[in-house]
């Protein structure tokens, strides 16, 4: 849909290939022909055109400083009315010390904490409010208890946008801070689906459009913000000048940063500017994804749960799109136990001065155990991708280094 002011880019299943009306209020909810006949929600995909290799060369060559928007032409929103905080362009960096345990030569790790509200949300969220603005949503919402609610909140605050956050009454107080300082309305609620029902009393008589996955069993985010992901691909194929990357570890829960990353990833491909597509490897604590990918017919849950420090992949669901982008990329799903978790978030700090959230201590595990278990070699070039700061949760690093100072 193309206007003087803005574009958006159509969408489809990628099951099936149903193409809904991109003014739905209910696309959030994914491809009603699917869950019918699967009784799974499948999120839709933008049906962007395939960039060629001078396309994206083009773009490579335009300043890092414009982040994201570096890759315009890529991207399923125009440019021209973005809602940008300059998130992207963060940096890549090497882990000498780090992998030296495993014999690592070229192991990196991608901060994505240097966005703007220190998460890579920002990327989703500065592509998913700019299309709700296009779409004219009277406000922008999430079910988030973490990163994607602070980040959601101050784009709609750069927007002017009214911003709902439906979370839970666990949320911790530095994560419910941050989305009252960007002036978000934060609503609590005991249990997890009390969060999607008030969301879809939002959407139906609001005028809401959700910017995070908002049902459950979850479909995942809108498909505008996952496809900002992609960047996250181009970004490692500028920063690594063109070299193959072997393995790309992503912390995953519902598997917004894995879909838009590979979709990345498939583009390069496609347009020749690299010989393979990386491995994809889902860091993940329960072992959903790799437990659902074994089903026929598809089950994504609920598994099993537990209390867990990386509660911002938690839950006992994964989605389809995680499932289909491991599947189809010929991808790995590493589970990583609690007791590595904060373990291995002091140990990065430590040894190389990172302080990754728990999240992104589990893709560092991850990373640790696809060494150990050779599904990737020592001489292969990996990036782990670092999702968020963890000053997000201090509590729990806290906890963990009282813990070690008594000998526990």
């Amino acid at each position: 849909m193309t206007t003087d002011t803005f574009h958006l880019d159509s969408m489809a299943c990628p099951r099936c290939d149903h193409q809904p009306d991109i003014r739905d209020p209910a696309n959030y909810l994914g491809c009603p022909k699917c869950h019918a006949q699967l009784g799974i929600p499948v999120n839709y995909v933008v049906q962007s055109k395939q960039p060629s290799i001078a396309e994206l060369r083009s773009s490579r060559e335009r300043p890092a400083g414009l982040g994201i928007w570096r890759w315009a032409p890529q991207l399923p929103v125009g440019a021209a009315q973005a809602v940008s905080l300059n998130e992207g362009n963060t940096p890549l960096i090497s882990l000498p010390t780090f992998g030296s345990q495993f014999g690592a030569t070229r192991l990196h790790i991608k901060n994505e904490s240097a966005n703007p509200t220190w998460s890579h949300k920002d990327r989703l969220c500065a592509a998913a409010v700019t299309a709700a603005k296009a779409l004219g949503a009277r406000a922008v919402v999430a079910a988030s208890t973490g990163n994607h609610g602070a980040s959601l909140a101050a784009y709609a605050a750069r927007a002017g946008m009214p911003c709902v956050i439906s979370t839970l009454n666990s949320v911790p107080q530095t994560m419910r801070v941050l989305m009252e300082s960007y002036g978000a309305e934060v609503r609590t609620v005991e249990h997890s689906d009390e969060r999607f029902e008030a969301i879809a009393a939002g959407v139906r008589n609001e005028g809401w459009y959700p910017c995070s996955n908002s049902s459950s069993p979850p479909v995942g985010s809108s498909p505008y913000g996952v496809d900002a992901y992609k960047t996250i691909a181009y970004e490692l194929w500028a920063q690594t000048d063109g070299k193959q990357i072997d393995a790309v570890v992503i912390p995953t829960g519902y598997g917004d940063c894995l879909r838009g990353i590979a979709r990345g990833f498939d583009d390069l491909y496609r347009a020749g500017a690299i010989e393979k597509i990386p491995r994809l490897i889902a860091a993940e604590i329960f072992g959903k994804v790799g437990r659902s990918i074994n089903t026929d017919p598809i089950h994504l849950g609920p598994w099993p749960t537990a209390e867990s420090a990386a509660f911002s992949i938690g839950g006992g669901f994964t989605t389809y799109q995680a499932v289909d982008t491991i599947k189809s990329h010929g991808g790995d799903a590493v589970v990583v136990p609690e007791s590595s978790i904060l373990a291995t978030q002091l140990e990065l700090a430590r040894s190389e001065g990172i302080y990754a959230e728990a999240s992104s201590a589990v893709a560092v595990a991850a990373a640790a155990a696809a060494y150990r278990d050779s599904i990737v070699e020592k001489d292969d070039l990996v990036v782990i991708i670092s999702t968020s700061s963890g000053l997000k949760d201090p509590a729990a690093t806290a906890a963990a280094i009282a813990a070690m100072k008594r000998g526990n």
